[in-house]
Parts: structure tokens; sequence; C-alpha cells
């Protein structure tokens, strides 16, 4: 795979024990691999700073009178010295890893977002805390607050611990999920062992819109479009054309499979039963905006809450 494009991840790392998880689940996916790049960033953030003070030196300056935040950085600096040869013992090479530990006098996810959207990372992955709404209030959520905030750059939430290589992808007739189909595709090029499962639900409540072809026209271009966006027998959920980006994507075409199901009240529920039913590690999924969304929140959302095991990958 050396001659596959490169794929730029950048790696949420909190000194926690989910940083073990989410480096494991790395390796499941790109062992072997030398067209991947990780940038393990930890952020170590400087409490209490005045905008007076900030003024009179940047966070290194600043960190030299704090011994506390000193002390945090060290030990964030050995943990990534940890993590980072979990990756080497896996077979990445010393080019392959990026380690940093910067100070901030934001919140973890502010700078972390700055780094994904001008650093050109193709996604941003990190480990997910299964806290109560009563913790998240007290302690928040970086998870949380990166699903708010992050519309660009995909998003991989590693909630608990996956333990397959199967992806579930659910489709619909959406820009939105074949922007996810792509980022899967480009992320997984020539990959001959992976399972994807192309996944789509008749519920009661699953919204039935078909997008018009001309609005993917710009992206894959309307010759593209003529010939891949098109009914089979008698559906109209555009697995034929998720399955051709998989397949021009150097995945094989006997590891592609189709599921549609019937039944069930809405999405969200069915695709959390085909989890837990299923043996999957990661679900892809396309995100739309918020404006797109009811008052339940979307699909995506409902999904994140009701996982586990598994990785969710939301490009937007």
């Amino acid at each position: 795979m050396a001659g596959s494009m490169e794929k730029k991840i950048l790696v949420a790392i909190g000194k926690t024990g989910l940083d073990k998880t989410t480096i494991d689940y790395l390796v499941s996916l790109f062992q072997g691999r030398t067209d991947v790049r990780l940038h393990l960033l930890n952020i170590v953030p400087l409490h209490g700073v005045t905008e007076s003070q900030q003024l009179l030196g940047d966070t290194e300056t600043i960190a030299l009178s704090r011994p506390e935040s000193l002390k945090k950085r060290s030990a964030a600096r050995g943990h990534l010295l940890d993590l980072q040869k979990i990756l080497q013992d896996a077979g990445f090479k010393d080019e392959q890893i990026h380690c940093d530990s910067l100070f901030s006098y934001e919140s973890v996810s502010t700078p972390l977002l700055h780094h994904a959207q001008t650093g050109a990372y193709d996604a941003m992955v990190l480990g997910k805390r299964d806290l109560s709404l009563l913790e998240k209030m007290a302690a928040g959520s970086i998870s949380s607050e990166l699903w708010r905030k992050d519309h660009t750059t995909p998003l991989w939430i590693v909630n608990g611990t996956p333990q397959s290589r199967n992806f579930l992808v659910p489709v619909d007739c959406s820009v939105h999920t074949m922007r996810a189909v792509d980022h899967l595709g480009f992320i997984l090029q020539g990959d001959q062992d992976v399972e994807i499962t192309l996944f789509h639900s008749c519920s009661l409540l699953a919204a039935e819109h078909i997008t018009p072809k001309e609005k993917f026209h710009e992206r894959w271009g309307k010759e593209w479009c003529d010939q891949h966006l098109k009914e089979d027998d008698d559906d109209h959920y555009h697995f034929h054309a998720a399955e051709q980006i998989l397949k021009e994507n150097d995945i094989p075409a006997s590891h592609i499979h189709r599921l549609l199901l019937a039944d069930g009240i809405e999405p969200a529920q069915v695709i959390a039963r085909e989890v837990k039913n299923g043996s999957y590690g990661t679900i892809v999924m396309g995100r739309r905006p918020d404006k797109e969304k009811n008052i339940f929140k979307g699909v995506s959302d409902r999904v994140l809450a009701n996982v586990h095991d598994v990785a969710l990958w939301i490009a937007g």
C-alpha cells in the first residue's frame, strides 16, 4: 500500500485508560500500513490565567511559574512515550508517529479543533467515557464538546473496546451518506481483509427523502452520477453507488455486503440493535447539519448514546 495517498490522523490523548484502548483500535485498523501518519496530541490547560497575564508572555513562559502545570506536562510526555512504544512494537515506523504535549489557556476541545482544522487532518480520534448526564454537567466531556462543535473534520469516537474490523455503514439517499462512504473508502484504501456492511432501515420514522442527483455532481461529476446513482430493482437507497465508491478504493467486492431491514420504530434504534446483534467494531455515518435535525437530535447523536464497544465515525 505504499502507493496509496497518505492519511493523517489526529489522536487526542488525555492520560487516561481510554488512550490505550484508542491506540489498540488504531493498531487493529492500520498495522502493517505505510500510508498512515498518527499525530498524538495532549493538551495541558493553564487555568486561571487572566487576559493581562496572557499578554506578558506565551504559554511556555506562563507555565514556568506554575510547577503543577509543568509536572502535568512531564507526566503527559511520559504517557505519550508509552503509547508511542505500543505503536512501534506493532510495526509503525518512527516517521509515522508524531507526539506533542502543549499548554493552552482554553478548554481542551478548542485547541484540538484548531489543530484538526488547520493541520489538514483526515480525521480526529479520541476515546469516550460513558458519563451520566449529571457527570457531564459537573465535569464536562471533551468528546461531547467536539461532537457539538466540529462539523468539518471527520470525528472518530472510540466507545469501549471494539473487537472486530467489521464496519456497519447506514446508507440512504443523502449527500451526507455518500461523503461518509467516500471517507471510509479513502481511509481503508486497498484493505483486503475488512468486511463492510451497507445498511438501510425502512423503519416507521425513517426519512425517505431522495436527494436530487445534481447535488452529487460537485463531488463526483455528472457522468459518474448518471452511471452509478441508480435504482437497484425496486429500491432507491444508493447501495450501488456506495459499493462503487468502495470498489474504486480497491475494497474487494466480496467483502462488501448489503442489509435492508424493514422493522423497528426509528433508524437509530434499529442501528443500535444491529450493532448489538452483529460483530461490528465500527459504525460509519454521515452527519446532517444541525438545522436539518429535529427536537430529538440527529440519528448519529442517538446512536452514540446507545452503543458500546464500538467506534463511531462521523463525516459531516
